[in-house]
């Protein structure tokens, strides 16, 4: 649902846009999205390198300007953790959190500022389609299963409840005022999470009683690459996450519990293979073998077979990651 923007109220009262950009081993892509951003008006571009990138002087030279500010990190800290040290280096009156494989379309940043020139208390959820390839890779059933579920998302978004936005955050191509992202800082410190970064940041913002805007013409393209190998190493991060999601909020946000519990409805077949999964601490035979079919689907192109093992992989490992996160809490000593 979109609130409508009174542009001439906006010229009125023009604000300050900084554009923080965590990047991890994407150096490649930093001056790019330096210019676009810079092209669109943007005030300042805050850049934070997450840990150690031997070289990155020489990858930022091009575009060193004094609207340009590089946070270069000495450790890994992870994406939440590297937003705030970008915010905390935000000079703007808003900040515009986005993600280093996404590409502003066009007027996106004034899109934003204008948005924030009459709604001081809001935060606005923009619109990153992801940008899907002409043709099918033989492994990238991960990106278009992102993509379908995406739009799914963006369909709630058009038509449900706007109280509900906050607790479906997704980041990437997002904007509130610096300094409600700084009371939501002080309310509940960000924490590494490897997944669930921005449902942890809504979570916060509802509880300051912020509200949430979807502005589908506040666009950009979504570069989403992931191949099976690191789509399973992300579905380990997203169920360990959910288990730091509940520790820390003291519940599980409704949404999250279909990734790791499996519905009655489910196939018993395929609802015993991701028990067997999730049962084991690494990968054994059965997922090996899975896996193998999987890649088998995408050299004969059978699509809907190679999503339909991805889907099902997903849950098995998130439930091991799951497992495993709670069963490494547990172990820790209370102090």
């Amino acid at each position: 649902m979109t609130d409508p923007i009174d542009s001439s109220a906006a010229a009125q009262h023009p604000l300050s846009v900084s554009v923080v950009i965590p990047s991890y081993r994407r150096l490649d892509r930093i001056a790019d999205l330096v210019r676009a951003y810079r092209a669109q008006g943007a005030d300042q571009v805050v850049v934070v390198l997450d840990g150690p990138h031997p070289g990155w002087e020489h990858a930022v030279a091009p575009v060193a300007r004094a609207d340009l500010d590089v946070v270069a990190l000495p450790e890994n800290l992870g994406l939440a953790r590297a937003r705030i040290a970008g915010l905390r280096a935000a000079t703007g009156d808003i900040v515009l959190a986005v993600d280093d494989d996404v590409e502003p379309g066009p007027g996106l940043v004034d899109r934003h500022r204008a948005f924030h020139a009459v709604h001081a208390g809001r935060v606005l959820q923009g619109y990153m389609p992801t940008a899907l390839p002409a043709t099918r890779g033989r492994d990238q059933a991960p990106t278009y299963l992102y993509a379908r579920e995406y739009e799914a998302q963006v369909r709630v978004w058009r038509d449900g409840d706007p109280a509900l936005l906050l607790r479906s955050l997704w980041g990437g191509n997002l904007s509130l005022r610096r300094e409600l992202y700084e009371r939501a800082e002080e309310l509940l410190p960000s924490v590494r999470l490897e997944y669930n970064e921005d449902l942890d940041l809504g979570l916060r913002l509802e509880k300051l009683g912020a509200v949430a805007v979807f502005d589908p013409d506040a666009r950009a393209a979504h570069h989403h690459a992931r191949g099976l190998s690191a789509f399973l190493r992300e579905c380990t991060a997203r169920g360990g996450a959910i288990a730091q999601i509940e520790a820390r909020w003291g519940e599980r946000p409704a949404q999250l519990t279909p990734i790791i519990d499996i519905p009655r409805s489910y196939n018993r077949v395929l609802a015993a293979l991701q028990r067997r999964i999730a049962a084991r601490d690494d990968p054994g035979a059965l997922e090996t073998s899975i896996v193998a079919v999987y890649r088998a689907a995408g050299l004969v192109g059978a699509w809907r077979l190679q999503d339909g093992i991805a889907r099902m992989l997903r849950r098995g490992v998130a439930m091991r990651g799951y497992r495993l996160a709670r069963h490494e809490a547990s172990a820790v000593p209370a102090r």
